[in-house]
């Protein structure tokens, strides 16, 4: 089974690019595999994973370890509010991050990261299960910055917080871009929550790409009627119904032939089913259809 392929993403320097798509169409493995996360037996067959010009996924496992993984891309991982050690301090559990990976551990420093995410240092002294988890989520983010990555990874860094809570997680990684000069890839089913945040925007199905472009001209008229149909689903205070994707997306072991939205889609035609369209430039966007 794949469960991305054929996928084309680039990231620029102090840009924040969006990942969007339904559970399950592909996005976090696809963040899996660029940081070599894999779990077996998934594994990544082909492609190749480009930083500054490296492709990464040809390194020695001890020169990536070393010298690019946290060092200069790093991760915020889905549900990572979760992934503190319940029986130390949350200053105990990142300094021993920075002394893992040969970095001064110092409380000063730690009290400088949490500073860096706005949480004062009387975190440093806390357990995680007397953090909100709003807090957790902003400690775990300082976590994945101790070593100045050029690059940050955030796989739904807002799930499962209040609205207020989602917004300054936002707003952080917005700030991060600015102070820091950090790119960050924001990856996320909704929609709602990124409408303001990225520069652009990714739009992922069954695996592979459908839509590419830029965030406000997407959010204005997206292209792909699968873009559309999420785009539908977000509630607006206009709103009077909320429209869902008819459907569900297909079984990445059984795929069905030409294009995997066909099935679901309210425009599809006899060659929707027989070829599987690619990305194409349409405007200042691409987009993987044979309506364009």
């Amino acid at each position: 089974m794949k469960a991305a392929e054929e996928v084309d993403l680039t990231l620029d320097r102090q840009e924040i690019v969006g990942l969007a798509g339904e559970s399950g169409s592909g996005k976090s493995t696809l963040a899996l595999g660029m940081l070599r996360l894999l779990n077996p037996p998934g594994r990544v067959v082909a492609g190749e994973v480009n930083y500054d010009g490296v492709d990464i996924l040809k390194l020695p496992e001890k020169d990536f370890r070393e010298n690019y993984r946290w060092k200069k891309l790093a991760m915020v991982f889905q549900g990572s509010m979760n992934g503190f050690t319940p029986v130390f301090t949350i200053g105990a559990q990142i300094s021993e991050v920075l002394k893992i990976h040969g970095s001064e551990g110092s409380e000063t420093k730690v009290r400088k990261l949490l500073e860096l995410v706005n949480l004062d240092e009387t975190i440093i002294r806390r357990y995680p299960h007397e953090l909100s988890g709003g807090q957790k989520q902003r400690a775990f983010i300082a976590m994945a910055l101790a070593l100045e990555p050029d690059v940050l990874v955030a796989d739904e860094p807002t799930t499962a917080l209040d609205v207020i809570t989602q917004a300054n997680i936002l707003n952080l990684l917005k700030s991060l871009r600015r102070d820091m000069g950090i790119s960050i890839l924001l990856i996320t089913h909704d929609l709602a929550i990124i409408s303001e945040t990225v520069d652009r925007l990714y739009i992922m199905y069954a695996g592979k790409m459908v839509e590419e472009g830029d965030s406000a001209e997407f959010f204005q008229k997206p292209k792909h009627p699968y873009g559309q149909g999420l785009l539908a689903s977000t509630p607006t205070l206009q709103s009077k119904e909320i429209k869902g994707i008819p459907g569900f997306m297909p079984d990445l072991a059984n795929v069905p032939p030409g294009c995997s939205f066909a099935p679901r889609c309210p425009y599809a035609m006899e060659v929707c089913r027989r070829e599987e369209p690619k990305l194409k430039g349409v405007g200042r966007e691409r987009v993987a259809c044979w309506l364009y």
